[in-house]
């Protein structure tokens, strides 16, 4: 209790990202953090009141010279691996991976810091036909990973939990979020629900479960705030069928056999139509639902159930819409469904 009433001096990755420039403009106004420092490789499109901003890449040496400047006790480390084709999938991996892992080396030799929160992803459980109707966290992570990303992640949160076990031993959080989306909403998945026709597996019809931006802002403010260490999946109650999640949109719905889908996919991103990455495609095919009592649990109940959250994304949600909350076991039964 002592400790979580002391000022706070946090570090952010992934400032430049429009999500976490919402949740450190947040931070800023909370009174127990005394300072903010934001890093990222690419220049934010955001202004702070006092947040201090440096450009740098998580690989390089002048990481540890921003650590030893900061003296943080709180590391956010959300800069997200970069989604993108596989034309800069090693890049990706070098700018994701190896920046964590430098990172993780360079708080070790930081002896302020106390707490690490990792912004993981729900897709480093990969995508298959014999995945439980519903996954905890306790599900065991396919080996070898079903896509590259899903490795990606698998070997992210590896390197972050060697900090909870090493001589110093810190309160590692790693929160595994499902696709954010929300009214402002240009994530990939979000971009993909609003295209005017949408394109679908012929054939399939997934079911799908996401998280609003404001709930993954406020978890996440949580999570640097107080101490919660431990794994959550972060994901709103309910889920929704594809087809019921275009419905709500007033999209139309194109069906593509399976081996032309990639290729209608890869001309809609370079049109600028979308931007789906390709690991995206196992979660079109077979879908995916978690369980979130862990994260219900430690962080409250979400203010968006995922069919809220999609009504949000179309603009069609206005608050509070008691009349179309279900009741947890009515969105219970349908998750299972």
């Amino acid at each position: 209790m002592e400790d979580e009433q002391q000022q706070r001096r946090i570090l952010v990755t992934g400032i430049g990202d429009r999500v976490v420039a919402e949740l450190v403009r947040e931070l800023e106004d909370d009174e127990s953090v005394e300072l903010i420092a934001g890093v990222d490789f690419r220049e934010p499109r955001r202004a702070f009141k006092r947040t201090e901003v440096m450009v740098a890449d998580l690989r390089s040496r002048a990481l540890g010279h921003i650590l030893a400047a900061v003296q943080p006790d709180t590391v956010l480390h959300l800069q997200r691996a970069s989604y993108g084709d596989e034309a800069n999938a090693e890049e990706a991996h070098e700018l994701s991976v190896m920046g964590t892992i430098n990172l993780a080396a360079s708080l070790q030799r930081i002896e302020s810091v106390r707490r690490f929160v990792l912004m993981s992803s729900l897709h480093v459980y990969g995508g298959d036909p014999t995945d439980p109707a519903i996954l905890t966290e306790d599900a065991k992570l396919k080996m070898p990973a079903k896509t590259k990303f899903a490795g990606e992640l698998s070997e992210i949160e590896s390197t972050v939990n060697l900090l909870a076990k090493g001589k110093r031993k810190l309160a590692v959080t790693c929160l595994r979020f499902a696709d954010l989306i929300g009214r402002h909403s240009e994530e990939p998945m979000a971009r993909y629900l609003r295209m005017p026709v949408v394109p679908s597996l012929l054939g399939y019809d997934p079911r799908l479960q996401f998280v609003h931006e404001s709930d993954a802002i406020a978890i996440l403010k949580r999570a640097a705030l107080e101490d919660c260490a431990g794994l959550y999946n972060v994901a709103a109650d309910g889920a929704v069928y594809l087809s019921q999640a275009l419905r709500i949109g007033g999209r139309a719905r194109l069906p593509i056999a399976p081996p032309l889908f990639g290729t209608m996919m890869g001309a809609a991103n370079f049109a600028g139509l979308t931007a789906l990455p390709p690991h995206h495609m196992h979660t079109l095919r077979y879908g995916r639902v978690v369980d979130n009592a862990r994260a219900k649990l430690r962080f409250g109940q979400f203010r968006y159930t995922t069919r809220e959250a999609v009504r949000d994304l179309f603009g069609t949600y206005a608050e509070p819409a008691a009349e179309f909350r279900k009741s947890e076991a009515e969105e219970k039964r349908f998750a299972a469904a």
